[in-house]
C-alpha cells in the first residue's frame, strides 16, 4: 500500500508554460492520496486539468501576475515547472516571503556537451548552451526537483547549485495504469513524443541544434529496411507525414487519457536513438514510465540512464542498433511478465513522499 502523508495539509501553487503530463502526474496524488490543495496556472492547457482544486490558463505574463496575487497570500509553497524558468522570477517578485521549488524537467546543458558547444562556436555557429534564463532561476529557487540523477549531476555541478533536492521519476499514478487491453494489438516497436524535422533543426540551429535526438527519420529507415513495423505516436501534420508516412506508421497525437491503452498494443516501447546525443545521456523522460504503465517492455538504444533502471528493475533491454532488437525480439514475452509484477512499486503515490520531504525541508528554513 502507498506510504500516507506525515505532512500538514498544504496550498500549493503549480505554475507552468506547456504543463506536460509530470505536472498532473504530481499533482493529482499531492491532492488525492495526501490531501494537499493544489492550484494550477498555466500557459497551454493541461490534461488532468479537471482535477486541480483551481485550475486557470494564462495568455500573458500580466495575467499570470494577477493570477499569482489573487492566490498567493493563501499559498504555502510555490512549485513551478520549467520549459521556460522564469517563472521563478516572477513569483520571488511577487511573494519574496515564500519558498518557491523548481521542477527542471530540462535544459539546454544537456543538449549540447561543453565540447559540442566550443566546435560549434568554432565552426562559427551561434548554439546555446548556457542560457541567463536557466542559471538564474535555477540559483534563485529555494529548492530544485528533477526526474534523474545523471540530469541532476550535471545541472547542479554546472551551476554550483547548493539549495535543497530531490529526484523524482516522472512516475503515473495509479489510476492511469492500463488495465482494459480491447482493441487490435499492432505489434511492432512504438515511439511518443516529441519529433522535429531535420529541415527545422538546421533552419534554428541556435535553439534546435541539441534537439537533434528527436529526429527518428534514420531509425525508422533502418526499421523499414529490416522489416519493424515503427509506431510513432507524435504528430500529423503534413511536413512531418512527407518524411515519415512511408517509413513508418504515424498515428495521430492521443489525449493522455486513451494513449496508455494505445501504447499497449505493442510489443516494445523505444526509448533512446539510433544514434549517440547528450540529452539520451542523462534521460529519464515520460514516456519510459508510460510504456511501464500500459504494460509494455521498454527498449533502450543510446540511452545510458534509462539502459540502468531497466537493468536493475528487469522492465525492458538494452540494444546497440535496430537489428540487435530485431534479433532479441521474442524477449518481449518473458520482460511482460515480470514487468507486470513488479510496476506498482513505480506508481507516483509510493515515491510523492520524495516530494513531501523537499517541501517539508523547504518550509521548515522559512518557519
Amino acid at each position: 500500500m502507498p506510504k500516507k502523508s506525515k505532512l500538514r495539509r498544504l496550498t500549493i501553487c503549480k505554475v507552468a508554460g506547456h504543463a506536460c503530463i509530470r505536472v498532473s502526474k504530481m499533482a493529482v496524488p499531492l491532492m488525492e492520496h495526501c490531501g494537499h490543495t493544489v492550484y494550477l496556472c498555466s500557459q497551454k492547457l493541461p490534461s488532468l486539468a479537471h482535477s486541480y482544486d483551481l485550475y486557470c490558463q494564462a495568455f500573458s505574463i500580466h495575467q499570470l501576475r494577477e493570477f499569482l496575487r489573487v492566490v498567493g497570500p493563501s499559498v504555502d509553497i510555490f512549485h513551478a515547472h520549467n520549459e521556460p524558468s522564469w517563472f521563478v522570477t516572477t513569483i520571488k517578485e511577487l511573494f519574496p516571503g515564500k519558498p518557491v521549488i523548481l521542477d527542471i524537467h530540462d535544459s539546454f546543458l544537456a543538449r549540447v556537451t561543453p565540447e559540442q558547444h566550443e566546435q560549434f562556436i568554432d565552426e562559427g555557429k551561434n548554439v546555446i548552451r548556457i542560457t541567463p534564463e536557466e542559471r538564474n532561476n535555477f540559483q534563485l529557487a529555494d529548492g530544485l526537483v528533477f526526474p534523474a540523477t545523471p540530469f541532476a549531476d550535471l545541472i547542479r555541478a554546472e551551476y554550483s547549485l547548493k539549495q535543497p533536492w530531490c529526484v523524482l521519476p516522472s512516475y503515473l499514478p495509479y489510476n492511469l495504469f492500463g488495465y482494459q487491453q480491447n482493441k487490435d494489438w499492432y505489434g511492432g516497436l512504438v515511439y511518443e513524443g516529441r519529433v522535429d524535422l531535420p529541415e527545422k533543426i538546421k533552419e534554428e540551429l541556435s535553439h534546435s541544434a541539441g534537439f537533434v535526438y528527436t529526429d527518428y527519420s534514420k531509425l525508422a529507415k533502418q526499421c523499414k529496411d529490416i522489416g519493424i513495423d515503427f509506431h510513432i505516436y507524435a504528430r500529423h501534420d503534413k511536413p512531418f507525414m512527407d518524411i515519415y508516412k512511408d517509413i513508418s506508421v504515424p498515428h495521430p497525437p492521443e489525449q493522455f487519457n486513451v494513449l496508455i491503452e494505445k501504447l499497449s498494443r505493442h510489443d516494445w516501447g523505444l526509448v533512446g536513438n539510433s544514434f549517440f546525443t547528450p540529452e539520451w545521456d542523462v534521460a529519464l523522460p515520460n514516456k519510459l514510465w508510460e510504456y511501464v504503465a500500459a504494460g509494455t517492455p521498454v527498449v533502450a538504444m543510446n540511452a545510458r540512464h534509462c539502459s540502468e533502471v531497466l537493468e536493475e528493475h528487469g522492465i525492458g533491454i538494452t540494444v546497440g542498433s535496430v537489428q540487435e532488437l530485431a534479433d532479441r525480439w521474442k524477449e518481449h514475452t518473458e520482460v511482460r511478465k515480470h514487468l507486470l509484477k513488479v510496476r506498482g512499486k513505480f506508481a507516483m503515490e509510493n515515491n510523492i513522499h520524495i516530494l513531501e520531504s523537499l517541501y517539508e525541508e523547504v518550509l521548515h528554513a522559512y518557519s
